[in-house]
Protein backbone atom coordinates (compact mmCIF):
# COMPACT_ATOMS: atom_id res chain seq x y z
CA UNK A 1 0.00 0.00 0.00
CA UNK A 2 2.93 2.10 0.87
CA UNK A 3 4.20 2.07 -2.94
CA UNK A 4 1.24 3.74 -3.83
CA UNK A 5 1.50 6.65 -1.57
CA UNK A 6 4.56 8.20 -2.46
CA UNK A 7 3.53 8.37 -6.66
CA UNK A 8 -0.20 9.97 -5.42
CA UNK A 9 1.93 12.42 -3.59
CA UNK A 10 4.27 13.12 -5.89
CA UNK A 11 0.67 13.60 -8.10
CA UNK A 12 -0.85 15.50 -5.79
CA UNK A 13 1.51 17.99 -5.22
CA UNK A 14 1.94 18.44 -9.19
CA UNK A 15 -1.48 19.32 -9.37
CA UNK A 16 -1.40 22.20 -6.55
CA UNK A 17 1.51 23.18 -8.42
CA UNK A 18 -0.11 23.76 -11.71
CA UNK A 19 -3.36 25.22 -10.64
CA UNK A 20 -2.13 28.11 -8.49
CA UNK A 21 -0.29 29.97 -11.79
CA UNK A 22 -3.78 29.49 -13.38
CA UNK A 23 -5.80 30.81 -10.30
CA UNK A 24 -3.66 33.84 -10.20
CA UNK A 25 -4.07 34.17 -13.81
CA UNK A 26 -7.26 34.27 -13.60
CA UNK A 27 -7.19 36.87 -10.93
CA UNK A 28 -5.43 39.80 -13.13
CA UNK A 29 -7.99 39.32 -15.82
CA UNK A 30 -10.16 42.76 -15.56
CA UNK A 31 -13.55 42.83 -16.28
CA UNK A 32 -14.40 45.15 -18.94
CA UNK A 33 -15.91 48.65 -17.57
CA UNK A 34 -19.39 49.08 -18.60
CA UNK A 35 -21.61 51.74 -19.05
CA UNK A 36 -23.35 52.64 -15.51
CA UNK A 37 -24.63 56.17 -15.32
CA UNK A 38 -24.15 59.42 -16.68
CA UNK A 39 -24.90 63.22 -16.15
CA UNK A 40 -25.23 65.71 -18.95
CA UNK A 41 -26.64 68.66 -20.84
CA UNK A 42 -28.80 69.01 -23.93
CA UNK A 43 -29.07 71.74 -26.21
CA UNK A 44 -32.47 71.64 -28.61
CA UNK A 45 -34.32 73.81 -31.03
CA UNK A 46 -36.86 74.58 -28.41
CA UNK A 47 -34.58 74.95 -25.23
CA UNK A 48 -32.10 73.72 -23.34
CA UNK A 49 -31.93 71.91 -20.13
CA UNK A 50 -29.74 69.00 -17.74
CA UNK A 51 -30.01 65.26 -17.71
CA UNK A 52 -29.14 62.10 -16.30
CA UNK A 53 -29.27 58.29 -17.46
CA UNK A 54 -28.92 55.03 -15.77
CA UNK A 55 -27.61 51.89 -17.93
CA UNK A 56 -28.13 48.31 -17.86
CA UNK A 57 -25.86 46.14 -19.88
CA UNK A 58 -27.74 43.98 -22.10
CA UNK A 59 -24.69 42.76 -24.46
CA UNK A 60 -20.95 43.70 -24.94
CA UNK A 61 -21.56 46.59 -26.41
CA UNK A 62 -25.46 47.36 -26.19
CA UNK A 63 -27.70 49.16 -23.17
CA UNK A 64 -30.53 49.59 -22.21
CA UNK A 65 -30.79 53.03 -20.25
CA UNK A 66 -33.81 55.37 -18.73
CA UNK A 67 -32.91 59.52 -19.39
CA UNK A 68 -34.61 61.61 -17.68
CA UNK A 69 -34.24 65.61 -18.53
CA UNK A 70 -35.81 69.21 -17.66
CA UNK A 71 -35.84 71.97 -20.49
CA UNK A 72 -37.53 75.05 -21.30
CA UNK A 73 -39.90 74.60 -24.50
CA UNK A 74 -40.24 77.56 -26.80
CA UNK A 75 -42.06 78.50 -30.10
CA UNK A 76 -40.55 79.64 -33.34
CA UNK A 77 -42.30 81.96 -33.47
CA UNK A 78 -41.26 83.85 -30.21
CA UNK A 79 -39.21 87.19 -30.58
CA UNK A 80 -38.12 88.87 -27.61
CA UNK A 81 -37.86 92.73 -27.60
CA UNK A 82 -36.17 95.44 -25.45
CA UNK A 83 -38.56 98.45 -23.42
CA UNK A 84 -37.06 101.63 -23.26
CA UNK A 85 -35.88 101.05 -19.93
CA UNK A 86 -33.57 98.22 -20.75
CA UNK A 87 -36.26 95.20 -19.78
CA UNK A 88 -36.31 92.26 -22.29
CA UNK A 89 -40.00 90.67 -22.74
CA UNK A 90 -41.27 88.17 -25.74
CA UNK A 91 -44.22 90.05 -27.35
CA UNK A 92 -47.36 88.07 -26.90
CA UNK A 93 -45.87 85.27 -24.65
CA UNK A 94 -48.77 83.77 -22.56
CA UNK A 95 -47.36 80.82 -20.66
CA UNK A 96 -43.76 79.73 -19.81
CA UNK A 97 -43.45 75.97 -21.11
CA UNK A 98 -41.24 73.58 -19.19
CA UNK A 99 -40.86 69.46 -20.10
CA UNK A 100 -39.55 66.60 -18.36
CA UNK A 101 -38.71 63.85 -20.91
CA UNK A 102 -38.41 60.42 -20.14
CA UNK A 103 -36.88 58.36 -22.48
CA UNK A 104 -36.64 54.86 -22.58
CA UNK A 105 -34.34 53.13 -24.96
CA UNK A 106 -31.53 51.23 -26.39
CA UNK A 107 -27.92 52.05 -27.23
CA UNK A 108 -25.40 50.20 -29.21
CA UNK A 109 -21.74 50.80 -29.54
CA UNK A 110 -21.14 50.45 -33.19
CA UNK A 111 -17.29 48.55 -34.20
CA UNK A 112 -16.60 47.72 -30.81
CA UNK A 113 -13.63 45.72 -30.65
CA UNK A 114 -12.55 46.50 -34.59
CA UNK A 115 -12.03 50.19 -33.94
CA UNK A 116 -8.77 51.08 -32.02
CA UNK A 117 -7.84 53.41 -29.76
CA UNK A 118 -10.73 55.57 -27.06
CA UNK A 119 -13.31 56.51 -29.93
CA UNK A 120 -16.12 54.58 -30.45
CA UNK A 121 -19.40 55.72 -32.42
CA UNK A 122 -22.85 54.65 -31.64
CA UNK A 123 -26.31 54.98 -32.07
CA UNK A 124 -29.84 55.07 -29.97
CA UNK A 125 -33.37 54.96 -30.62
CA UNK A 126 -36.54 54.58 -28.26
CA UNK A 127 -39.62 56.08 -26.72
CA UNK A 128 -39.93 59.35 -24.82
CA UNK A 129 -42.83 59.87 -22.78
CA UNK A 130 -43.33 63.53 -21.54
CA UNK A 131 -44.63 65.87 -18.93
CA UNK A 132 -45.60 69.15 -20.29
CA UNK A 133 -45.87 72.16 -17.30
CA UNK A 134 -47.03 75.58 -18.12
CA UNK A 135 -47.20 78.75 -16.13
CA UNK A 136 -48.42 82.47 -16.88
CA UNK A 137 -45.81 84.41 -18.23
CA UNK A 138 -47.44 87.65 -17.13
CA UNK A 139 -46.55 86.68 -13.23
CA UNK A 140 -42.77 86.59 -11.58
CA UNK A 141 -41.23 83.12 -11.86
CA UNK A 142 -41.46 82.20 -8.38
CA UNK A 143 -45.62 83.79 -8.09
CA UNK A 144 -46.57 81.66 -11.53
CA UNK A 145 -45.24 78.06 -9.84
CA UNK A 146 -48.57 78.44 -8.07
CA UNK A 147 -50.48 78.25 -11.32
CA UNK A 148 -48.69 75.56 -13.14
CA UNK A 149 -50.63 72.92 -15.47
CA UNK A 150 -49.65 70.34 -16.56
CA UNK A 151 -49.96 68.11 -19.92
CA UNK A 152 -48.65 65.20 -21.81
CA UNK A 153 -47.12 63.80 -24.51
CA UNK A 154 -45.84 60.93 -26.41
CA UNK A 155 -43.13 60.02 -29.04
CA UNK A 156 -39.97 58.07 -29.75
CA UNK A 157 -36.10 59.31 -31.17
CA UNK A 158 -33.24 58.14 -32.60
CA UNK A 159 -30.04 59.34 -32.96
CA UNK A 160 -25.92 59.20 -33.58
CA UNK A 161 -23.37 59.67 -31.20
CA UNK A 162 -19.45 59.25 -30.48
CA UNK A 163 -17.88 58.38 -27.07
CA UNK A 164 -14.40 59.48 -25.65
CA UNK A 165 -12.41 57.00 -23.27
CA UNK A 166 -10.97 59.21 -20.78
CA UNK A 167 -10.12 56.51 -18.81
CA UNK A 168 -11.16 53.17 -17.60
CA UNK A 169 -14.09 54.09 -15.67
CA UNK A 170 -15.46 57.53 -17.32
CA UNK A 171 -16.23 58.50 -20.62
CA UNK A 172 -17.65 61.52 -22.44
CA UNK A 173 -20.05 61.53 -24.87
CA UNK A 174 -21.61 64.09 -27.65
CA UNK A 175 -24.84 62.81 -29.45
CA UNK A 176 -27.18 64.10 -32.20
CA UNK A 177 -30.68 62.80 -31.76
CA UNK A 178 -34.25 63.60 -33.43
CA UNK A 179 -37.61 63.36 -30.59
CA UNK A 180 -40.66 63.35 -32.22
CA UNK A 181 -43.49 64.01 -29.22
CA UNK A 182 -46.67 64.59 -30.13
CA UNK A 183 -48.99 66.37 -27.31
CA UNK A 184 -51.70 64.37 -26.45
CA UNK A 185 -52.91 66.18 -23.81
CA UNK A 186 -54.15 69.58 -22.84
CA UNK A 187 -53.15 72.29 -25.71
CA UNK A 188 -49.99 73.52 -24.99
CA UNK A 189 -49.30 77.09 -25.76
CA UNK A 190 -46.34 79.51 -25.38
CA UNK A 191 -47.58 83.07 -27.33
CA UNK A 192 -50.99 83.92 -28.48
CA UNK A 193 -52.75 82.18 -31.01
CA UNK A 194 -49.92 79.27 -31.71
CA UNK A 195 -50.37 75.84 -30.21
CA UNK A 196 -47.24 73.52 -29.75
CA UNK A 197 -48.31 70.06 -31.31
CA UNK A 198 -44.80 68.87 -31.90
CA UNK A 199 -42.86 69.53 -28.50
CA UNK A 200 -39.83 67.53 -30.06
CA UNK A 201 -36.96 68.44 -32.46
CA UNK A 202 -33.38 68.46 -33.15
CA UNK A 203 -31.43 67.75 -29.99
CA UNK A 204 -27.82 67.66 -29.43
CA UNK A 205 -26.40 66.34 -26.22
CA UNK A 206 -23.04 66.43 -24.10
CA UNK A 207 -22.78 63.60 -20.99
CA UNK A 208 -20.15 62.23 -18.53
CA UNK A 209 -20.77 58.87 -18.05
CA UNK A 210 -19.26 56.94 -15.34
CA UNK A 211 -18.30 53.37 -15.92
CA UNK A 212 -17.85 50.19 -13.34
Amino acid sequence: MKKYLFPLFISFVLIISFSLPARSQLKTVKKEPRNNWSIGFSYSERGFGPSASYYIPTGKSTDLFFNIGISNVTDSREIERTDIFGNTFVADKVNRVFMMPLSIGIRKELFKGDIEGDFTPLINFGVSPTLILMNPYDKNFFSAIGYTTASYGLGGFAGLGVSFRQSRDMSINFNLSYYYIQVLGKEVQSIRGSTIDNAGGLQLAFGINFMK
